[in-house]
């Protein structure tokens, strides 16, 4: 399909859309009918803010005049239908899919877009039984190791930001962002320049994902976990901790970047897999309204309407060092994060909202292969444990997380003095910078010093770091054919999403899926 696609068309902020629509109706006289809004975008480095459009607009005999305007350029944008028609389609398969993440769930809607009903295997619970494990670790320290704020329907990004950003320029990004809606996110994260959902919402698009899928001929399988397979007579024999076992012409994994036991089975299995750089730090966490006030000006969010501020930044020194912050959860709060007894690590989590008083993001430092084994798959996943296992020890007994204030983690001395914090669960003071690798110190200090050369103010007396964050990706990398996305050493195994290594996020995690249904499809085609 080819449109015209508009940029930097700029409003004051607050607008509703139809009004901003209107006013571009009528600079580049084209009927309000025509626009579709892509992107919508805060700028905030004037004295007002102002919104930031990309608008969109048919190539037709009565838009040709647009052709060659500043900041009009014409663009071929297939639509996902267009692609899906594309794919072979063999109805009579039956896909085997492991994991009701994004990842997971995508390859599902994808394959019921041709047709084709297959079996999901979830070791953990539909949502709403997840929530109520949740909350028992949170409040009382009982872990559920198989449903947890790690495993479960709607994967490790069900109790995060929601956020459903992403680099990836593809038109597959549509197709998400409408299965959202569909299943009853609010149509603004259609055009907003940073789309989320968060947690409370999400985990009501989940439930009626998976509705939809069940009325459709989808097979379920829930608090069934994966433990094997093997090939025979071109067909996928696959087994589970329970009774039954399940037979299926492809199988995808899609397990998530904290499936461990899984990782040790598949590599047991002569499964092909690499390890992979990943990055370790902690949470640091600022009160929302001084991220405000740094970000927008001193009370301009109340003045002007904004929504809570957010942040992204990096930092990169020589040698392929490196520090960075990610999934900055604003209005937000800290939660422990695990699915291991004897383990501790933490996430960020925000709701549809973003209320809360805090602003928490992950700081992170770069963590080489060269830092542990490069040569075990399963080494990086033991650098990981033992920095959790090393954080549970000192905060027994249950799940206290250590915690310091960022001007002393700088000055290498303790806190002395308790902080508050939006943490799920208890905090102890604790030097992080004794507890963390001392590389990984080394890089979040030069990073905090750079970003506070960037953004007043973050180094500051209010600001804490909670630990640890460990999970930001997967620390290994289940290899697969860059052209049939198969196994490299398995045929019919379709490694798939963040767990395999091929993604970072609910979006990209989602358009892997979709990409891998793909590949399965063309395999039986």
């Amino acid at each position: 399909m080819k449109i015209y696609q508009i940029t930097q068309f700029i409003t004051n902020w607050g607008l509703r859309p139809e009004q901003a629509i209107e006013q571009a109706s009528g600079k580049y006289r084209v009927d309000e009918g025509k626009f579709r809004i892509r992107r919508q975008a805060l700028d905030v480095r004037g004295k007002r803010p102002r919104a930031v459009y990309t608008l969109e607009v048919p190539v037709e005999s009565s838009t040709d005049h647009l052709s060659g305007q500043p900041k009009v350029r014409e663009v071929d944008r297939p639509e996902f239908a267009e692609i899906l028609g594309e794919i072979p389609s063999n109805t009579t398969q039956r896909p085997i899919i492991v994991g009701m993440g994004p990842a997971g769930l995508f390859a599902a809607l994808t394959f019921l877009e041709k047709g084709i009903k297959p079996v999901i295997l979830e070791r953990g619970k539909p949502v709403e039984e997840r929530v109520k494990d949740v909350n028992s670790l949170w409040d009382e320290g009982k872990l559920d190791e198989n449903s947890n704020p790690l495993f479960g329907e709607g994967g490790a990004g069900t109790f995060s930001d929601g956020k459903l950003t992403t680099r990836i320029n593809d038109p597959m990004c549509s197709f998400v962002l409408e299965q959202f809606v569909r299943f009853g996110a609010k149509d603004k994260i259609l055009m907003d320049g940073k789309p989320h959902v968060g947690t409370d919402r999400l985990i009501k698009v989940l439930a009626s994902a998976r509705e939809y899928l069940l009325t459709q001929g989808v097979e379920i399988h829930f608090n069934t976990r994966f433990t094997g397979f093997q090939e025979n007579g071109g067909k996928m024999e696959v087994k589970t901790a329970g009774t039954e076992n399940f037979t299926g012409d492809s199988l995808i994994l899609a397990i998530g970047h904290s499936s461990r036991d899984t990782y040790r089975l598949l590599m047991e299995s002569g499964v092909a897999m690499e390890p992979k750089p990943f990055a370790v730090g902690a949470r640091i966490e600022h009160p929302q309204g001084q991220i405000d006030d740094i970000m927008y000006g001193k009370g301009n969010r109340n003045r002007f309407g904004l929504p809570p501020a957010s942040y992204q930044m990096a930092w990169n020194g020589d040698n392929d060092t490196g520090c960075y912050t990610f999934c900055m959860c604003p209005g937000g709060e800290i939660i422990l994060a695990v699915n291991e007894r004897e383990t501790l690590c933490v996430n960020g989590m925000s709701g549809s909202r973003r209320n809360s008083p805090f602003a928490n993001a992950a700081l992170v430092a770069k963590v080489p292969i060269t830092a542990f084994d490069g040569d075990d798959p399963m080494a990086g996943v033991r650098f990981q444990q033992q920095i959790e296992q090393d954080a549970y020890r000192l905060g027994m007994p249950g799940f206290m997380a250590p915690a310091q204030r960022v001007v002393d983690f700088m000055d290498g001395r303790m806190t002395a003095r308790p902080m508050a914090t939006s943490f799920t669960g208890q905090t102890y003071p604790y030097p992080l910078h004794e507890l963390l690798p001392e590389f990984v110190v080394n890089q979040m200090q030069a990073g905090l010093q750079a970003f506070n050369g960037r953004v007043r103010r973050f180094i500051d007396p209010s600001a804490n770091l909670v630990g640890v964050e460990t999970r930001t990706s997967a620390p290994l990398r289940i290899l697969r054919d860059k052209e049939s996305n198969q196994s490299l050493s398995h045929p019919r195994l379709f490694p798939c999403g963040e767990g395999a290594g091929y993604a970072g996020g609910i979006m990209s995690a989602a358009i892997d899926g979709i990409k891998t249904a793909f590949a399965v499809l063309r395999a039986a085609g």
